[in-house]
């Protein structure tokens, strides 16, 4: 996916998102249902599964793009391994901010159906941006053909 794709994605919900703490907090408050039973525990577990098979498949791409370079002994993937390692670590980020929504949740509560939407919409921003992470790694393995390599 292209990375343009993502951002304008995520400010796209940004926007939507205050508009909604602001104007109509009700439909993305606890008031749905899905949403309080979602964004607790099991956003938590959603998030490490997410983040622990992403993270398995971020690691093996990498592996196998060292061993295209050792085969032709030279620097082939250097942009593409900074870009798996970046997208590794913004999951392990992603999966602390589910950790900082789900616990800061509840201390939202004073300020009602705004504070639970404001964390219910963070909660759906890390989800997103995990799944677009989760795309670009997989469009990046798909793409990894050492029969494409320039003049190995």
């Amino acid at each position: 996916m292209n990375s343009t794709i993502a951002v304008i994605g995520l400010i796209i919900w940004a926007a939507i998102s205050l508009t909604m703490i602001v104007v109509a907090p009700g439909p993305l408050s606890d008031d749905n249902g899905f949403l309080l039973g979602f964004v607790n525990h099991e956003f938590l577990s959603f998030m490490g599964v997410v983040v622990t098979i992403t993270l398995a498949s971020a690691a093996n791409l990498f592996v196998e793009m060292n061993k295209l370079e050792d085969r032709h002994d030279r620097e082939i993937f250097p942009e593409a391994k900074v870009d798996v390692r970046d997208s590794a670590y913004a999951l392990v980020g992603a999966l602390i901010a589910s950790v900082v929504i789900v616990v800061a949740k509840p201390w939202l509560s004073p300020f009602g159906d705004r504070g639970e939407t404001a964390a219910n919409c963070a909660a759906l921003a890390v989800m997103a941006f995990a799944i677009f992470i989760m795309i670009d790694l997989v469009q990046a393995a798909f793409n990894l053909d050492p029969r494409k390599l320039p003049n190995a």
